[in-house]
């Protein structure tokens, strides 16, 4: 990918290792994973092919970028303004 001088894949991956970080629970996202010759982990998701849960926490810390879900940042960088997001700038 230009201009940054990684694949798609290792872009994406580095993106599924911070979400992953960020959450704080584990190995939720996998990334693309890819295997050769050409089988490829193209959704992160349980023997059902549910997407594995996230909590509100976790979600919150994420796209707050912080890795802390009552300290806003990233995409929200004055804090969520839903129910739940003032729930835990509030209260944690």
């Amino acid at each position: 990918m230009h201009p940054y001088g990684v694949t798609v894949a290792e872009f994406t991956n580095r993106i599924s290792a911070l979400r992953n970080k960020l959450g704080n629970e584990g190995v939720k996202d996998e990334g693309l994973g890819f295997i050769l010759p050409f089988s490829g982990n193209i959704l992160s998701a349980d023997n059902n092919s549910l997407s594995y849960p996230r909590t509100p926490r976790e979600i919150l810390s994420i796209i707050y970028g912080s890795g802390n879900e009552s300290v806003p940042g990233g995409f929200y960088p004055n804090g969520a303004d839903g129910r739940i997001a003032r729930y835990y700038l509030h209260n944690t």
